[in-house]
Order: C-alpha cells, then structure tokens, then sequence
C-alpha cells in the first residue's frame, strides 16, 4: 500500500459478500465495502455465525 495516498482510494476489492465490483466515490469518507446494506448485514451475520467478532 503506498503511504502517500489514502487507503480509500487504493481500495479496489469487490462487495465481500458477493464479489461485485465496487465504485469508490472521491473525497473523504469511509471505504465502501458492500454493494448494499443487506449485504452487509448478511456478511456480519454470517462472520458472527463462524465466531469472528465483528
């Protein structure tokens, strides 16, 4: 990772729970991780299931 440019902007993973690719928006904010809010809760649930703490 290159230290002299945000991690958002280097951020290139797909949805972590579908694979989809994922379009970062420009500016600050946090690194967009899921395609959708369902995916995300379904991507927790399933982690709290296999017993990672998230």
């Amino acid at each position: 990772m290159d230290t002299t440019k945000s991690a958002k902007s280097q951020y290139n993973e797909g949805c972590l729970h579908c694979g989809a690719e994922l379009e970062q928006q420009e500016g600050r904010g946090r690194i967009r991780r899921f395609c959708n809010p369902d995916h995300g809760d379904a991507y927790r649930r399933r982690m709290r299931a296999l017993g990672y703490p998230v």
